[in-house]
Protein backbone atom coordinates (compact mmCIF):
# COMPACT_ATOMS: atom_id res chain seq x y z
CA UNK A 1 0.00 0.00 0.00
CA UNK A 2 1.38 3.41 -1.03
CA UNK A 3 0.43 5.42 2.06
CA UNK A 4 2.10 8.80 2.59
CA UNK A 5 0.25 10.71 5.35
CA UNK A 6 0.88 14.41 5.89
CA UNK A 7 -0.77 14.63 9.34
CA UNK A 8 -2.77 12.67 11.93
CA UNK A 9 -6.07 13.01 10.09
CA UNK A 10 -4.69 11.08 7.10
CA UNK A 11 -4.20 8.09 9.41
CA UNK A 12 -7.75 8.42 10.74
CA UNK A 13 -9.06 8.37 7.16
CA UNK A 14 -7.13 5.19 6.36
CA UNK A 15 -9.47 2.13 6.63
CA UNK A 16 -6.65 -0.32 7.36
CA UNK A 17 -5.26 1.87 10.16
CA UNK A 18 -8.68 2.27 11.77
CA UNK A 19 -9.28 -1.48 11.47
CA UNK A 20 -5.97 -1.98 13.34
CA UNK A 21 -7.09 0.41 16.08
CA UNK A 22 -10.51 -1.25 16.39
CA UNK A 23 -9.49 -4.91 16.07
CA UNK A 24 -5.72 -5.40 16.36
CA UNK A 25 -4.23 -8.76 15.42
CA UNK A 26 -0.81 -10.23 14.73
CA UNK A 27 -0.94 -9.62 10.99
CA UNK A 28 -1.99 -5.97 11.32
CA UNK A 29 0.57 -5.41 14.12
CA UNK A 30 3.30 -6.69 11.87
CA UNK A 31 2.09 -4.65 8.89
CA UNK A 32 2.12 -1.33 10.77
CA UNK A 33 5.38 -2.12 12.57
CA UNK A 34 6.97 -2.68 9.18
CA UNK A 35 5.39 0.52 7.86
CA UNK A 36 6.77 2.50 10.81
CA UNK A 37 10.24 1.01 10.26
CA UNK A 38 10.17 2.01 6.61
CA UNK A 39 8.79 5.49 7.35
CA UNK A 40 10.83 6.61 10.36
CA UNK A 41 10.10 10.28 9.63
CA UNK A 42 6.36 9.62 10.08
CA UNK A 43 6.57 7.76 13.40
CA UNK A 44 5.68 10.72 15.61
CA UNK A 45 2.66 11.54 13.45
CA UNK A 46 1.65 7.90 13.63
CA UNK A 47 1.85 7.89 17.46
CA UNK A 48 -0.29 11.01 17.64
CA UNK A 49 -2.83 9.35 15.35
CA UNK A 50 -2.87 6.29 17.61
CA UNK A 51 -3.71 8.42 20.62
CA UNK A 52 -6.32 10.38 18.67
CA UNK A 53 -7.99 7.11 17.73
CA UNK A 54 -7.92 6.07 21.40
CA UNK A 55 -9.60 9.33 22.36
CA UNK A 56 -12.30 8.53 19.81
CA UNK A 57 -12.77 5.16 21.51
CA UNK A 58 -13.09 6.94 24.85
CA UNK A 59 -15.70 9.18 23.34
CA UNK A 60 -17.82 6.19 22.32
CA UNK A 61 -17.25 4.18 25.50
CA UNK A 62 -18.10 7.00 27.89
CA UNK A 63 -20.62 8.88 25.73
CA UNK A 64 -18.58 12.07 25.71
CA UNK A 65 -20.21 15.26 24.55
CA UNK A 66 -18.86 16.67 21.29
CA UNK A 67 -17.43 19.69 23.10
CA UNK A 68 -15.57 17.54 25.64
CA UNK A 69 -14.22 15.34 22.88
CA UNK A 70 -12.95 18.30 20.85
CA UNK A 71 -11.35 19.75 23.99
CA UNK A 72 -9.58 16.45 24.63
CA UNK A 73 -8.35 16.25 21.04
CA UNK A 74 -7.01 19.82 21.21
CA UNK A 75 -5.21 19.06 24.47
CA UNK A 76 -3.63 16.05 22.82
CA UNK A 77 -2.22 18.16 19.99
CA UNK A 78 -1.07 20.88 22.39
CA UNK A 79 0.63 18.33 24.62
CA UNK A 80 2.51 16.82 21.69
CA UNK A 81 3.58 20.26 20.49
CA UNK A 82 5.03 21.03 23.93
CA UNK A 83 6.70 17.63 24.12
CA UNK A 84 8.38 18.07 20.74
CA UNK A 85 9.81 21.41 21.85
CA UNK A 86 11.54 19.74 24.81
CA UNK A 87 14.97 18.13 24.72
CA UNK A 88 14.79 14.47 25.81
CA UNK A 89 16.67 13.82 29.06
CA UNK A 90 20.17 12.39 28.93
CA UNK A 91 20.30 8.61 28.69
CA UNK A 92 23.80 7.69 29.90
CA UNK A 93 25.64 8.66 26.71
CA UNK A 94 25.24 10.04 23.21
CA UNK A 95 25.58 6.50 21.87
CA UNK A 96 22.49 5.42 23.83
CA UNK A 97 20.63 8.58 22.84
CA UNK A 98 21.02 7.65 19.20
CA UNK A 99 20.26 3.99 19.77
CA UNK A 100 17.03 4.69 21.65
CA UNK A 101 15.98 7.88 19.89
CA UNK A 102 12.85 6.15 18.60
CA UNK A 103 11.65 5.68 22.19
CA UNK A 104 10.89 9.35 22.79
CA UNK A 105 7.71 9.51 20.71
CA UNK A 106 6.61 6.26 22.35
CA UNK A 107 7.18 7.78 25.78
CA UNK A 108 5.24 10.84 24.72
CA UNK A 109 2.31 8.69 23.66
CA UNK A 110 2.33 6.74 26.95
CA UNK A 111 2.35 9.94 28.99
CA UNK A 112 -0.27 11.40 26.73
CA UNK A 113 -2.63 8.45 27.11
CA UNK A 114 -2.51 8.79 30.89
CA UNK A 115 -2.82 12.56 30.74
CA UNK A 116 -5.92 12.51 28.56
CA UNK A 117 -7.59 9.56 30.26
CA UNK A 118 -7.31 10.84 33.81
CA UNK A 119 -7.97 14.44 32.80
CA UNK A 120 -11.30 13.34 31.38
CA UNK A 121 -12.11 10.69 33.97
CA UNK A 122 -11.60 13.14 36.77
CA UNK A 123 -14.78 14.91 35.65
CA UNK A 124 -17.00 11.83 35.27
CA UNK A 125 -19.17 9.94 37.69
CA UNK A 126 -16.94 7.38 39.43
CA UNK A 127 -19.75 4.80 39.51
CA UNK A 128 -19.86 4.74 35.69
CA UNK A 129 -16.17 3.96 35.31
CA UNK A 130 -15.21 0.33 34.66
CA UNK A 131 -11.50 -0.44 34.58
CA UNK A 132 -10.46 -3.67 32.87
CA UNK A 133 -7.07 -5.31 33.32
CA UNK A 134 -5.07 -5.68 30.14
CA UNK A 135 -2.87 -8.72 29.81
CA UNK A 136 0.69 -8.13 28.69
CA UNK A 137 1.76 -10.12 25.65
CA UNK A 138 5.13 -11.42 24.56
CA UNK A 139 6.38 -11.72 21.00
CA UNK A 140 8.89 -14.29 19.72
CA UNK A 141 10.12 -14.45 16.15
CA UNK A 142 12.79 -16.05 14.00
CA UNK A 143 14.25 -14.67 10.76
CA UNK A 144 14.69 -16.48 7.48
CA UNK A 145 17.14 -19.37 7.69
CA UNK A 146 16.50 -20.00 11.41
CA UNK A 147 14.38 -22.50 13.37
CA UNK A 148 14.00 -22.26 17.14
CA UNK A 149 12.12 -23.81 20.08
CA UNK A 150 10.33 -21.63 22.66
CA UNK A 151 8.67 -22.60 25.95
CA UNK A 152 5.20 -21.23 26.74
CA UNK A 153 3.88 -20.28 30.23
CA UNK A 154 2.02 -23.60 30.72
CA UNK A 155 5.01 -25.78 29.84
CA UNK A 156 3.94 -26.32 26.23
CA UNK A 157 6.61 -25.91 23.58
CA UNK A 158 6.54 -24.39 20.12
CA UNK A 159 9.12 -24.75 17.38
CA UNK A 160 9.08 -21.85 14.96
CA UNK A 161 10.00 -22.35 11.33
CA UNK A 162 11.93 -19.72 9.35
CA UNK A 163 10.42 -16.24 9.01
CA UNK A 164 7.73 -16.86 11.64
CA UNK A 165 6.39 -15.12 14.75
CA UNK A 166 4.17 -15.92 17.73
CA UNK A 167 2.51 -13.68 20.32
CA UNK A 168 1.02 -14.91 23.60
CA UNK A 169 0.05 -13.63 27.08
CA UNK A 170 2.71 -13.63 29.80
CA UNK A 171 0.34 -15.80 31.85
CA UNK A 172 -1.95 -18.65 30.77
CA UNK A 173 -3.95 -18.47 34.01
CA UNK A 174 -7.22 -17.41 32.37
CA UNK A 175 -6.75 -18.51 28.77
CA UNK A 176 -4.19 -20.30 26.64
CA UNK A 177 -3.98 -18.47 23.33
CA UNK A 178 -1.22 -17.97 20.78
CA UNK A 179 -1.24 -15.84 17.64
CA UNK A 180 0.90 -17.22 14.81
CA UNK A 181 2.31 -15.73 11.64
CA UNK A 182 4.18 -18.31 9.57
CA UNK A 183 4.70 -21.96 10.55
CA UNK A 184 5.13 -23.67 13.91
CA UNK A 185 4.96 -27.09 15.54
CA UNK A 186 3.17 -27.19 18.90
CA UNK A 187 3.47 -29.75 21.69
CA UNK A 188 0.70 -28.78 24.10
CA UNK A 189 0.42 -29.73 27.76
CA UNK A 190 -2.96 -31.30 28.49
CA UNK A 191 -5.46 -29.20 30.44
CA UNK A 192 -9.11 -30.21 29.97
CA UNK A 193 -10.32 -27.13 31.83
CA UNK A 194 -8.41 -24.66 29.67
CA UNK A 195 -8.32 -25.31 25.91
CA UNK A 196 -5.28 -24.21 23.92
CA UNK A 197 -6.02 -21.95 20.95
CA UNK A 198 -3.83 -20.98 18.00
CA UNK A 199 -5.04 -18.06 15.88
CA UNK A 200 -3.34 -18.00 12.47
CA UNK A 201 -4.84 -15.65 9.92
CA UNK A 202 -8.32 -16.93 9.06
CA UNK A 203 -7.86 -20.18 11.00
CA UNK A 204 -8.43 -20.90 14.70
CA UNK A 205 -7.18 -24.22 16.06
CA UNK A 206 -8.41 -25.45 19.46
CA UNK A 207 -6.94 -28.35 21.44
CA UNK A 208 -6.75 -29.69 25.00
CA UNK A 209 -3.36 -31.38 24.73
CA UNK A 210 -1.71 -32.68 21.59
CA UNK A 211 1.04 -32.11 19.02
CA UNK A 212 0.34 -30.57 15.65
CA UNK A 213 1.76 -28.37 12.90
CA UNK A 214 0.26 -25.11 11.65
CA UNK A 215 1.37 -23.30 8.50
CA UNK A 216 -0.15 -19.86 7.80
CA UNK A 217 2.27 -17.53 6.05
CA UNK A 218 0.52 -14.26 5.12
CA UNK A 219 2.12 -14.24 1.65
CA UNK A 220 0.75 -17.70 0.81
CA UNK A 221 -2.85 -18.62 -0.02
CA UNK A 222 -2.50 -22.23 1.15
CA UNK A 223 -2.63 -23.02 4.89
CA UNK A 224 -2.68 -26.29 6.78
CA UNK A 225 -3.06 -27.85 10.21
CA UNK A 226 -1.54 -31.34 10.54
CA UNK A 227 -2.09 -33.48 13.66
CA UNK A 228 0.63 -35.83 14.94
CA UNK A 229 -0.97 -36.84 18.26
CA UNK A 230 -4.29 -36.12 19.94
CA UNK A 231 -7.29 -34.33 18.42
CA UNK A 232 -7.85 -30.74 17.31
CA UNK A 233 -10.73 -28.64 16.04
CA UNK A 234 -10.13 -26.16 13.23
CA UNK A 235 -12.46 -23.21 12.62
CA UNK A 236 -12.39 -20.74 9.75
CA UNK A 237 -13.35 -17.08 9.80
CA UNK A 238 -16.32 -17.91 7.57
CA UNK A 239 -17.74 -20.34 10.16
CA UNK A 240 -16.66 -23.69 8.70
CA UNK A 241 -15.20 -26.15 11.23
CA UNK A 242 -13.85 -29.71 11.32
CA UNK A 243 -12.17 -32.08 13.77
CA UNK A 244 -8.95 -33.85 12.78
CA UNK A 245 -7.14 -36.85 14.30
CA UNK A 246 -3.55 -38.17 14.06
CA UNK A 247 -2.29 -38.57 10.47
CA UNK A 248 -5.02 -36.17 9.29
CA UNK A 249 -4.69 -32.59 8.14
CA UNK A 250 -6.92 -29.71 7.07
CA UNK A 251 -6.04 -27.65 4.03
CA UNK A 252 -7.39 -24.11 3.76
CA UNK A 253 -7.35 -21.90 0.67
CA UNK A 254 -7.66 -18.19 1.51
CA UNK A 255 -8.65 -17.34 -2.07
CA UNK A 256 -11.68 -19.65 -2.18
CA UNK A 257 -12.17 -19.88 1.63
CA UNK A 258 -12.49 -23.64 1.22
CA UNK A 259 -11.51 -26.10 3.96
CA UNK A 260 -10.67 -29.73 3.12
CA UNK A 261 -9.65 -32.66 5.29
CA UNK A 262 -7.47 -35.64 4.38
CA UNK A 263 -4.25 -37.52 5.03
CA UNK A 264 -0.79 -36.03 4.69
CA UNK A 265 2.85 -36.87 4.03
CA UNK A 266 4.76 -36.29 7.28
CA UNK A 267 8.03 -35.30 5.63
CA UNK A 268 6.23 -32.89 3.33
CA UNK A 269 4.30 -30.94 5.99
CA UNK A 270 6.16 -31.56 9.25
CA UNK A 271 9.60 -32.80 8.17
CA UNK A 272 11.04 -29.29 8.47
CA UNK A 273 11.39 -30.02 12.22
CA UNK A 274 14.05 -32.58 11.31
CA UNK A 275 15.60 -30.44 8.57
CA UNK A 276 13.79 -32.38 5.85
CA UNK A 277 12.83 -30.27 2.85
CA UNK A 278 10.32 -32.06 0.61
CA UNK A 279 8.54 -30.78 -2.48
CA UNK A 280 5.48 -32.63 -3.78
CA UNK A 281 4.38 -31.56 -7.27
CA UNK A 282 4.76 -27.91 -6.28
CA UNK A 283 4.99 -24.89 -8.57
CA UNK A 284 8.44 -23.39 -8.95
CA UNK A 285 7.05 -20.17 -7.50
CA UNK A 286 6.33 -22.02 -4.26
CA UNK A 287 9.62 -23.96 -4.46
CA UNK A 288 11.72 -20.80 -4.66
CA UNK A 289 9.63 -19.09 -1.96
CA UNK A 290 10.33 -22.01 0.40
CA UNK A 291 14.03 -22.00 -0.47
CA UNK A 292 14.17 -18.25 0.20
CA UNK A 293 12.76 -18.72 3.71
CA UNK A 294 14.75 -21.89 4.41
CA UNK A 295 18.18 -20.54 3.41
CA UNK A 296 17.64 -16.77 3.81
CA UNK A 297 18.40 -15.91 0.19
CA UNK A 298 16.64 -14.11 -2.64
CA UNK A 299 16.36 -15.24 -6.25
CA UNK A 300 16.84 -13.31 -9.46
CA UNK A 301 15.88 -14.77 -12.84
CA UNK A 302 17.76 -13.69 -15.96
CA UNK A 303 14.65 -14.26 -18.05
CA UNK A 304 12.58 -12.15 -15.64
CA UNK A 305 10.18 -15.03 -15.08
CA UNK A 306 10.08 -17.99 -12.70
CA UNK A 307 10.17 -21.32 -14.58
CA UNK A 308 6.81 -22.95 -15.32
CA UNK A 309 5.83 -26.42 -14.27
CA UNK A 310 5.92 -28.56 -11.10
CA UNK A 311 8.78 -29.97 -9.07
CA UNK A 312 9.16 -32.91 -6.66
CA UNK A 313 12.20 -33.71 -4.57
CA UNK A 314 13.36 -34.47 -1.02
CA UNK A 315 16.46 -33.25 0.81
CA UNK A 316 17.63 -33.76 4.38
CA UNK A 317 20.05 -31.38 6.03
CA UNK A 318 21.45 -30.35 2.64
CA UNK A 319 23.19 -27.13 1.68
CA UNK A 320 21.51 -24.75 -0.73
CA UNK A 321 24.13 -25.59 -3.36
CA UNK A 322 23.23 -29.30 -3.17
CA UNK A 323 19.53 -28.55 -3.48
CA UNK A 324 20.11 -26.30 -6.51
CA UNK A 325 22.41 -28.89 -8.06
CA UNK A 326 19.61 -31.42 -7.70
CA UNK A 327 17.19 -29.07 -9.44
CA UNK A 328 19.31 -27.65 -12.24
CA UNK A 329 19.33 -30.78 -14.41
CA UNK A 330 15.56 -31.14 -14.48
CA UNK A 331 15.13 -27.40 -15.03
CA UNK A 332 18.00 -26.95 -17.48
CA UNK A 333 19.43 -23.98 -15.59
CA UNK A 334 22.68 -22.70 -14.16
CA UNK A 335 23.03 -20.56 -11.07
CA UNK A 336 25.39 -18.19 -9.27
CA UNK A 337 25.25 -17.62 -5.51
CA UNK A 338 26.79 -14.42 -4.15
CA UNK A 339 26.05 -12.25 -1.09
CA UNK A 340 22.71 -13.96 -0.37
CA UNK A 341 21.45 -13.58 -3.95
CA UNK A 342 20.98 -16.54 -6.30
CA UNK A 343 21.02 -15.61 -9.98
CA UNK A 344 19.25 -18.20 -12.13
CA UNK A 345 20.01 -18.47 -15.83
CA UNK A 346 18.77 -20.78 -18.58
CA UNK A 347 21.47 -22.96 -20.10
Amino acid sequence: MNFNPSDETDFLKNPLFMKWMASPNAELDRYWQDWASENADKKETMFRAIELSKSMVLKNNYRMEEGDFNQMRNRLLEFNAKWESQTPPSLYSDRYKKKFAWLWPVAASVLLAGFLFFNYMGSTDEESIKVSETQMWLSKSVPKGVKKIFHLPDGSTVMLNSDSEIKYPVSFENERIVELIGQAFFEVQKNENLPFTVVSGELKTEVLGTSFDVSAYPDESKMHVAVVTGKVMVNTASGVSTTILPAEATYYDTDTQSLKKGGYDYNHLVGWRHRILKFQEESYQHVFDRLSKWYNVSFEFASGEIPKGKYSGEFQNESLENVLNGMKYSLGISYELKDGIVKIRNK
